[in-house]
């Protein structure tokens, strides 16, 4: 039968000695003995590992029970001690929420509906609420994105128009023969833009 031979004072496990019965082992004074014949797991370093029935307690248990300790930077994940590395991107997160880390205040971190967690960077309207960017930087963000939509959404349609309106004034005489010759260029232009890029 195996015995487990543990320091009355610490729990912590000395020595798992093989025996017929208890009273043949020798122990100090300080020492005690534990037997269970249902224990399989004979690793723990601390006889308060075990529950009564011989099994491990789960280290979140042993944890609570304060058996264990973890240092700052470990967590317990899949019942093992694990270390975060910041280099990793879900282990970052958790080191920022426990501040062991700090986050660049330039970025946030996300839940998406499924709980999973990221880190982003923040909008310019946040960065500019929170007085991470001036008045300026923000104002020069807005007028590039609406210069984009412009382009986007508006210069087809006036290009049009405008084609459309000058194209009129042409048919009754009312430009110049310069104007007549920048119509005809545009005009020339736009469709062998129409021909290289067909629907």
């Amino acid at each position: 039968m195996l015995f487990i031979v543990y320091d009355k004072n610490t729990y912590k496990v000395k020595n798992v000695v093989t025996a017929l019965k208890k009273e043949d082992i020798s122990i100090k004074e300080n020492e005690s003995i534990f037997y269970n014949g249902n224990i399989k797991d004979y690793s723990q370093t601390d006889i308060r590992s075990y529950n009564e029935d011989g099994t491990v307690k789960s280290l979140e248990q042993q944890l609570k029970e304060k058996i264990i300790t973890l240092e700052e930077n470990q967590i317990i994940k899949d019942n093992q001690v694990y270390t975060l590395d910041k280099n990793y991107e879900d282990d970052y997160i958790i080191m920022i929420e426990k501040e062991l880390e700090k986050l660049d205040e330039r970025q946030k971190i996300v839940t998406t509906e499924n709980g999973e967690k990221y880190i982003t960077q923040k909008t310019y309207e946040e960065l500019f609420k929170e007085n991470l960017i001036t008045a300026e930087e923000y104002n020069q963000y807005v007028i590039q994105i609406r210069q984009g939509q412009y382009q986007t959404n508006l210069d087809g349609e006036r290009a049009e128009l405008l084609e459309s309106v000058l194209s009129n004034l042409a048919s009754q005489n009312l430009l110049t023969e310069e104007q007549k010759s920048q119509l005809e260029s545009l005009q020339t232009k736009r469709q062998e833009i129409k021909q290289e890029y067909p629907k």
